[in-house]
């Protein structure tokens, strides 16, 4: 058995993955970690905060475990297993995924020593934050508690690692994710770069779908909306600047469309309107030519008609969906399916990327 944790911005979310692939249990805990800002584009939170709520999350699910409550499966189907009996899940038994483009310092006591400096942070493009804190050290004033110079730099799935046992490590995705400039901070500040330790949480939500339905395209549809899809080496062929490419485990890379259109402007259109969301999704569904159907078909079309702008399609064998705007707006998931000519398949398992992070690590561990 492997554990699944993937620290958000707002939450932290566990599971309990069998060796079958089976998810045994979960549970999601708000952290409650942001910090009080003064604005200047500053967004940070506090590492003990996230600390706790992962030993929350480990602990919640090893009642569920030892309790046979499991939302998955018969109660009857998992033995009664005390606490003691879960001694092997330490780090090697556990899968990590969060919030990317992060950073925290720790000192060689792996004690952190700065807050976390999340991805919302606006001081964070081309590694400014790091540089600030290179330039403060070069002047002879440390930004860091006590005065403490950085032992290493961690993403936030780090975090746990600080086990004052543990090698600092952190996968591919990570690094990749904090846009490093040549020179922005020392060499020696940075983890060892080790793929199978952990996973970002965007490769971590593609890497549980491509278990599901391998070859898949994946569309997450929330309040903004993102289309990923992983192809062989590095694709040249999608060449439209709209689409990132990130690093993917197995040689591969993983091509990302963000759009800001999304579920939000169904939900500026429902406010608009005035409708219930129920009553607005009928609206979509109907096959009507009214003002409003009129309106609501365009915007079901022009949000997944931006979130697939410049991909090429072709080899997708099939679609992942995932978001809110999409599970609860069939009208959505229609436009969908229409588009890539392929039926939308909804996961049963709510934290994608928490299982994402688990299923790596087992497979890392084979």
């Amino acid at each position: 058995m492997v554990l699944g944790v993937d620290i958000g911005t707002t939450s932290v979310a566990g599971v309990a993955v069998g060796s079958d692939g089976q998810v045994l249990a979960s549970t999601t805990l708000a952290h409650y970690a942001d910090l009080p800002t003064n604005g200047n584009g500053v967004d940070e939170q506090e590492p003990a905060k996230l600390l706790a709520a992962v030993e929350s999350v480990k602990a919640d699910l090893l009642t569920k475990l030892s309790l046979g409550d499991c939302p998955h499966s018969p109660r009857a189907s998992i033995p009664q297993i005390p606490h003691s009996s879960f001694s092997f899940l330490h780090s090697n038994s556990i899968g990590w995924t969060g919030q990317m483009h992060g950073v925290v310092a720790v000192d060689e006591q792996m004690d952190p020593i700065s807050p976390f400096v999340t991805w919302r942070d606006a001081r964070r493009s081309g590694g400014v934050v790091m540089a600030q804190w290179g330039q403060s050290l070069a002047r002879g004033q440390s930004p860091f508690k006590r005065g403490r110079s950085p032992f290493k730099c961690l993403p936030v799935c780090g975090l746990p690692q600080i086990g004052k046992c543990q090698k600092i490590e952190i996968d591919p995705s990570f690094l990749e994710s904090w846009h490093l400039e040549r020179g922005t901070v020392p060499a020696k500040w940075l983890p060892d770069v080790v793929e199978g330790s952990m996973l970002g949480d965007n490769q971590a939500g593609v890497y549980a779908a491509q278990q599901l339905v391998p070859g898949c395209a994946v569309v997450n549809l929330g309040t903004s909306g993102q289309l990923s899809l992983v192809v062989e080496g590095d694709c040249p062929q999608q060449s439209d600047p709209r689409i990132e490419r990130r690093w993917f485990p197995g040689g591969r890379t993983l091509l990302c469309r963000a759009s800001l259109v999304g579920g939000q402007a169904w939900a500026a259109l429902q406010r608009e309107t005035k409708l219930a969301w129920a009553d607005l999704n009928e609206v979509a569904l109907s096959k009507g030519d009214s003002p409003l159907e009129r309106r609501a078909h365009a915007c079901v079309r022009e949000i997944v008609d931006d979130l697939v702008a410049g991909f090429d399609l072709r080899g997708v064998k099939g679609i992942v969906g995932v978001g809110n705007a999409l599970v609860r707006n069939p009208a959505l998931r229609d436009a969908v399916e229409e588009r890539f000519d392929l039926p939308c398949i909804l996961p049963q398992i709510s934290e994608m990327a928490a299982y994402g992070a688990a299923l790596y690590k087992m497979n890392a561990k084979r």
